[in-house]
């Protein structure tokens, strides 16, 4: 009988912790991030998963900045507002993962990133 008090017990923690992921990703989900440049003069927002949703460029550096340097100024606040949303989608991993009980699983999905990260780049497939 304790058996089955046991399973039913980690059922209804695994239950849990499955609502309260959906619920964590989402509010992950309808969340936008920015990235900033030039002294936050250009920012880029994008949407959870990483879609540009918006750049915008202060007239100063549009009259400050050559073509060069404003393209390097835009690509430096999406990759910025790219990887503020992959660190948010870490940490609603993560804060779900030990909610559920399971805090190893999250430095395993953290561990299996950074290798795919470290292979990816090492082959030459890389973001913008």
């Amino acid at each position: 009988m304790d058996e089955m008090r046991e399973l039913r017990a980690r059922m209804e923690r695994l239950s849990a912790a499955a609502a309260l992921m959906e619920e964590l990703a989402t509010e992950w989900s309808t969340r936008e991030y920015v990235g900033r440049a030039d002294g936050g003069r250009v920012t880029a927002t994008v949407d959870a998963v990483g879609t540009l949703r918006a750049v915008d460029i202060h007239p100063l550096s549009m009259r400050r900045l050559d073509s060069r340097a404003l393209a390097e100024a835009v690509l430096k606040a999406v990759r910025r507002a790219e990887a503020a949303a992959e660190a948010a989608k870490e940490e609603m991993l993560r804060s779900g993962l030990e909610a559920a009980g399971v805090p190893h699983v999250a430095g395993l999905l953290g561990d299996a990133r950074r290798a795919f990260d470290e292979r990816a780049s090492s082959e030459g497939i890389g973001r913008l």
